[in-house]
């Protein structure tokens, strides 16, 4: 049976309740309101905090690959604007574990998309031990933190060491964010990889309407100067 199908899908309303569970401990937290997202304090600065589930990424070829998606929300665009940092944190209830990327590419990529991913690996959750945070660098450069839910606090209290904002951390986040080119309203590259697992047999098959249809959809009105010719014309391109 593969690993990944024992992530348990947990609630947006438990979520919430399993970090609060910790973070009330401290005297630095308060929460201020909502669910997933939900604003908190944690000493003199806020944070929109955002809880998802950890599942497979459903890879034919890498099985041990699990992700949390970045839905489409209309809040989100209140949120991308704001002054807050936005965290975003899978959660994998099996080991209890969370999984925390780059908070500041994480807003940038708000709404980018129908469904953004952010990847991890089953066997590095499973090794995360009480008391530790760990960095795995991942393919495709992202180096997320990891961290036992009990640890919640301690992260809150080091989060700005795990990605600190200088010059050389802003290259390295332009080339991440960079992966969603777009010039004059219009998307030039698609990075993200299951659109490209799902629309690989079409562009195989040369049938680049039905591919561009795809894409067009998944990203809804998101670029609202693509017309069907650009589509058509960014997925013909696809190597």
């Amino acid at each position: 049976m593969n690993e990944n199908k024992k992530i348990e899908k947990i609630k947006p309303e438990t979520l919430l309740t399993l970090a609060l569970e910790i973070l009330d401990q401290s005297s630095d937290f308060k929460y201020i309101s909502g669910i997933q997202p939900f604003l908190m304090a944690f000493g003199n600065k806020k944070y929109y905090v955002y809880l998802k589930n950890i599942s497979s990424a459903y890879f034919s070829d890498r099985d041990k690959t699990t992700r949390a998606q970045l839905p489409i929300k209309a809040e989100f665009d209140s949120i991308k604007s704001s002054v807050y940092p936005f965290v975003f944190l899978g959660y994998d209830g099996a080991n209890d574990v969370f999984v925390c990327w780059n908070f500041h590419v994480a807003k940038e990529r708000l709404n980018v998309g129908k469904s953004v991913s952010f990847y991890s690996r089953i066997f590095f959750q499973s090794e995360v031990k009480d008391g530790e945070f760990i960095r795995k660098r991942l393919k495709n450069g992202d180096l997320p933190v990891l961290f036992k839910r009990s640890y919640l606090i301690n992260f809150f209290i080091k989060i700005d060491t795990f990605f600190p904002i200088t010059k050389s951390s802003n290259n390295f986040n332009q080339k991440i964010i960079s992966k969603y080119n777009f010039k004059d309203g219009k998307l030039e590259r698609i990075n993200e990889i299951e659109l490209l697992d799902k629309i690989a047999p079409y562009i195989k098959s040369k049938r680049f309407l039905s591919a561009a249809q795809i894409v067009g959809n998944y990203y809804q009105d998101k670029y609202p100067k693509m017309e069907l010719s650009d589509w058509i014309h960014l997925v013909s391109n696809i190597k």
